[in-house]
């Protein structure tokens, strides 16, 4: 099941058309894809041109409105998708993060997606070339190089990753998040989790504008736009962070059940892969050390 999460405001919106987005995504599904697809909605509780239930009720597929305070608006985005990733149906194994303005313009993207086996996984119709930020991708330069290097992206990302990473990156541009937390898992661990298809979709709104591109004054210093951000530098280690809870997931398993003795990989080797090969012999003898002292206490 895919999960499409946004926020859409009409009032005083003009890039705003909600009805555009969703009866395209009706033209452009089948039956049986609709099954499988899930909008969910924030609309903020002022303003009074957002659809009503009876609107949204007449689409084929489900659409879920969430309706709070405005807020910070576009900045505090990423609360509301956290809010909307942990409502979503437990089915769903992949999310896309749109806009209001965007519009679907091809059938079989829902089966395309739902196709991809992969556990972790970022999906874009750009593949941006990742391998040249290695080592240098914290630097401004590259920064502003690499936060646009995607092109005009609706992000489609496993929901397994979202739950590992536990957040939508700290600041409202999904997009640029998971740029930065793909180029710092080839960066550190030499991992590829981006995936490209075939472009399904098309954004018709404005592109110049201030919330977007950070002329609009924020609270968030680790807001990372098309020309500014973060401030806080700390941003960057705890995508690091990020990284590295993926990696071990990837490589250890993301199961949180526990493992049976008979079964593969078995508790012992587990055990062993914790740390270094070479730390072996070393944790043997304090292993042993600890079971004479108590033998002869």
């Amino acid at each position: 099941m895919i999960s499409v999460l946004f926020c859409s405001r009409a009032k005083d919106n003009p890039d705003s058309a909600l009805p555009r987005l969703l009866d395209s995504a009706a033209a452009h599904t089948t039956p049986a894809e609709r099954e499988n697809l899930e909008f969910l909605i924030k609309f903020d509780a002022d303003d009074d041109t957002r659809p009503s239930a009876a609107d949204l009720a007449r689409y084929p597929f489900r659409v879920r409105p969430f309706v709070w305070s405005r807020g910070e608006g576009r900045h505090a985005l990423h609360h509301a998708q956290e809010y909307l990733f942990a409502q979503r149906d437990p089915r769903s194994r992949f999310c896309l993060m749109t806009a209001d303005d965007f519009v679907f313009t091809r059938p079989g993207f829902v089966s395309e997606i739902l196709a991809v086996e992969d556990e972790f996984a970022i999906l874009g119709y750009v593949r941006p070339p990742i391998e040249a930020y290695a080592g240098r991708w914290e630097e401004e330069r590259m920064v502003r190089d690499w936060v646009v290097s995607f092109g005009c992206w609706s992000p489609v990302v496993s929901a397994r990753l979202v739950e590992v990473c536990q957040n939508f990156g700290w600041q409202a541009n999904v997009d640029s998040w998971l740029m930065g937390l793909s180029v710092a898992l080839y960066d550190l661990y030499g991992v590829h989790v981006w995936r490209t298809h075939e472009p399904f979709y098309e954004r018709r709104g404005a592109f110049d504008r201030p919330a977007s591109c950070g002329a609009a004054p924020t609270y968030n210093n680790m807001e990372l736009t098309n020309h500014v951000g973060p401030v806080n530098r700390y941003w960057f280690e705890l995508v690091k962070r990020q990284a590295r809870n993926v990696y071990l997931n990837m490589m250890h398993g993301s199961d949180l059940r526990r493992t049976a003795w008979g079964s593969t990989p078995t508790r012992l080797w587990r055990r062993l892969r914790e740390q270094p090969l070479g730390r072996l012999p070393g944790r043997a003898l304090a292993r042993a050390r600890r079971t004479l002292s108590s033998l002869f206490a």
